[in-house]
C-alpha cells in the first residue's frame, strides 16, 4: 500500500455494506416491508456504506423480493450514492438473454452503481420449483455465466451451445454503463470454491451470519483467495476483477446496535426467532434436519456470529472479525424478522455514526503502533 500524504492518517482498506433478504415481518404486508427497507436504504445512502446486497429466494417467507431486479430498480431511484448488488442473481433460473438485458437496464437506471452477484442457488427446494436438480443448476451456471459476461463486455449476446436453441447473435440496444462490466460478487460458504473465485477475481462474501465458519477458517480462506488472485492477476487472467482494484473478501453478520447491551439483547431475541423461522421455512417444510438444532440467540452473540449490543460492544465485535478474519469487507444485515423498522433504522445510524468511526480509529492505531489489521 502506498504511503499517505504528510499530515493524513494511513488509509485503512475496509468497506462496509448492507445485506438484506427482505424477509417477512409478522403484521406487515409485503408493500409495507418494501417501504420500510427503502427507508433504511435511503439512510444508508447518506454515507458509511459502500454496497447494498439483496438476496434472491423463491417460495419462502425468507425472500419477499423474488425478483431482485425489480426491487433494485426501485432502490436505484431512491438512492444516489450507494452501490446496488443483487447478491445473487440465481443464474440457472434465468434465460441468459433476459438476464443480460435486465442487468444492462439496471446499470443505466442506477447511473453505473450496479454490482452483480451470481450464484448457482443455495436451496435444492427452490431449484426444484423451476424443475432443476442441484447438479443441473450447477451445470447451467457454468454454461451461462461466460455468455452473460461476454454479452456485457461486447454488447452482443451469443447463446451458448447446449442451451437448447441455435438463435442468431443478438445486438443489445441497451448496454451496461460500466466497462468491461459491473463488479462481480459471489457469496459462498464452501471453502472448495475459494481458489476458483480468487483466480477469477470475484468479490466474495464468505459465510452467512449465524451459519458462518469460525474466524480462523475465514482467515485461512482469505489468504488462499489473496494468493490465487495475485497469481491470476499477474498472468492477466482475473477476468472478474476491476482493473487496479483488489477484490473484496468479507463476511456477513446480522447487526443490532442499541444504546445498551441489555436493550439490544432483549429486542433482538424475539425478532431473530422470527427471522430464523423464515430462514428455515423450506428446510422444515421438506423434513430436512439441516437447521433442526434449537436456536440459541445468546450463544450466537457470545460466539460473535451475531453482532448485538451497545456501540462499544459491537465495535469490539466488528474489530475482532476484521482483525482475526483479515477481511477487507463486512456486510451487516440490519433488518430481519420482526425487528421494528424504527429500531432497525436507529441501529443502522448508531453503526454508521459510532461503530464505523471507532473501528477505523482502532485500525489506524493498529497500523501505526501495534501492527496491522489491514489485509494484504
Amino acid at each position: 500500500m502506498s504511503a499517505e500524504p504528510a499530515g493524513q492518517e494511513p488509509r485503512f482498506d475496509l468497506e462496509f455494506g448492507l445485506f438484506d433478504w427482505v424477509d417477512a415481518h409478522p403484521g406487515l404486508t409485503a408493500g409495507e416491508v418494501y417501504d420500510a427497507r427503502l427507508r433504511i436504504l435511503a439512510e444508508a445512502d447518506q454515507g458509511g456504506f459502500a454496497v447494498y446486497h439483496l438476496a434472491e429466494h423463491h417460495g419462502t417467507p425468507l425472500g419477499l423480493a423474488p425478483s431482485p431486479a425489480v426491487f433494485v430498480a426501485a432502490a436505484a431511484r431512491a438512492t444516489e450514492r450507494i452501490r446496488l448488488a443483487p447478491t445473487t442473481f440465481v443464474v440457472p433460473l434465468y434465460d441468459p438473454l433476459r438476464l443480460v438485458e435486465e442487468i444492462a437496464m439496471l446499470d443505466q437506471l442506477s447511473h453505473g452503481r450496479l454490482d452483480i452477484g451470481v450464484g448457482r442457488g443455495s436451496s435444492p427446494y427452490e431449484a426444484a420449483m423451476y424443475g432443476l436438480t442441484p447438479p443441473e443448476a450447477a451445470q447451467r451456471f457454468d454454461l451461462l455465466v461466460p455468455s452473460i459476461l461476454e454479452a456485457l463486455e461486447t454488447g452482443r449476446f451469443r447463446r451458448p451451445a447446449g442451451d437448447g436453441t441455435t438463435a442468431d447473435e443478438v445486438d443489445l440496444h441497451v448496454t451496461a454503463r460500466q466497462r468491461p462490466h459491473p463488479p462481480l460478487w459471489y457469496p459462498t460458504s464452501n471453502p472448495a470454491s475459494i481458489p476458483r473465485l480468487g483466480e477469477q477475481g470475484y468479490n466474495v462474501l464468505f459465510g452467512f451470519g449465524f451459519v458462518s465458519p469460525p474466524l480462523e477458517v475465514v482467515r485461512e480462506q482469505r489468504r488462499i483467495f489473496a494468493e490465487r488472485f495475485s497469481e491470476s492477476e499477474a498472468r492477466g487472467r482475473a477476468r472478474c476483477s476491476l482493473p487496479g482494484r483488489a477484490p473484496r473478501f468479507g463476511v456477513m453478520r446480522h447487526v443490532l446496535v442499541a444504546p445498551t447491551d441489555e436493550e439490544a439483547l432483549a429486542v433482538g431475541r424475539a425478532a431473530f426467532a422470527d427471522h430464523h423461522t423464515n430462514f428455515t421455512h423450506l428446510w422444515r417444510k421438506h423434513g430436512s434436519e439441516r437447521f433442526s438444532e434449537p436456536l440459541d440467540f445468546d450463544r450466537l452473540v457470545a460466539e460473535q456470529k451475531l453482532f448485538v449490543g451497545s456501540p462499544e460492544t459491537v465495535s469490539a465485535q466488528v474489530g475482532e472479525a476484521v482483525t482475526c478474519g483479515e477481511v477487507n469487507y463486512l456486510a451487516g444485515a440490519f433488518a430481519w424478522g420482526s425487528l421494528d423498522p424504527d429500531i432497525a433504522l436507529r441501529s443502522l445510524r448508531l453503526f454508521r455514526d459510532e461503530v464505523i468511526p471507532s473501528v477505523r480509529r482502532e485500525a489506524v492505531v493498529g497500523r501505526t503502533g501495534r501492527g496491522t489489521t489491514s489485509p494484504s
